[in-house]
Parts: C-alpha cells; structure tokens; sequence
C-alpha cells in the first residue's frame, strides 16, 4: 500500500487528530467497518476507544466518528478500515507517538485528499 505521513504542527504540537481524517474520508468513512487496536489516547470517549481497542471488534464508521469527535488526542492507534463485509482495507490511519499520522491506502483519490487538505505531508511506501 501507498501511504503519507501527516506531521502539521504548530508550536511543536500535532494540530491534526483522528477526527480531522475521518471527517475529510467523508461517508466512505462512515460506511465503513473500523478494527481499532493499540489505542492510547485522553477525552471524554477514551475509555470507550481503549475498550474497543481490546476487544478487537469491528466498528461501524459513524460510532468511531462520534467516539473520535469526543477525544482530546490519540496518542497511539490504529485504524483498519474495511468496505462493509470485506476482509481487505481501504485504508489503514496510525497515530504515531502524537507526532504524526501515517495514512495508508491503494486509493490514491484518497491520498490526494489529505495532501491537498493538510500542509506537512509526505509520501512513503510499504
């Protein structure tokens, strides 16, 4: 998969977080089904996430889209998403230790969103 890293920042702190990604996915987040694992983050929907996190159950993208609204910062995660009933992602979206988000995706219509939307981003390959 293809990927970029988001780093926008300001005074040394990560000015992007998961809802901001989510939001600009649009409904093809939101139709989704979300494998969230390794999460560490701080807000009010935190203790849900983590729970997630350690049942390793799939969720619909509205539910993650409301949880990731309730959120002050994720620190650490990531965030499968599949079509409805598929087993391959669409895309993948790790926190990365607060600096960063690397997004992964073979949909390139959907790596050119985030360049376009945010300012410090990178290109890599897996």
């Amino acid at each position: 998969m293809r990927g970029v890293t988001i780093t926008d920042s300001k005074n040394n702190f990560l000015k992007v977080d998961l809802v901001d990604i989510l939001q600009l996915l649009g409904s093809q987040a939101e139709n989704s089904e979300w494998e969230i694992s390794d999460v560490e983050c701080v807000g009010s929907a935190a203790d849900a996430l983590h729970k997630l996190s350690d049942s390793k159950t799939r969720v619909p993208g509205h539910t993650l889209l409301q949880m990731a609204a309730h959120l002050t910062q994720v620190i650490d995660g990531e965030f499968i998403g599949c079509g409805e009933g598929e087993k391959q992602p669409w895309i993948i979206v790790r926190a990365v230790d607060s600096s960063a988000y690397d997004v992964q995706s073979e949909d390139e219509d959907v790596l050119a969103q985030i360049r376009c939307r945010f300012k410090e981003v990178t290109d890599f390959h897996s």
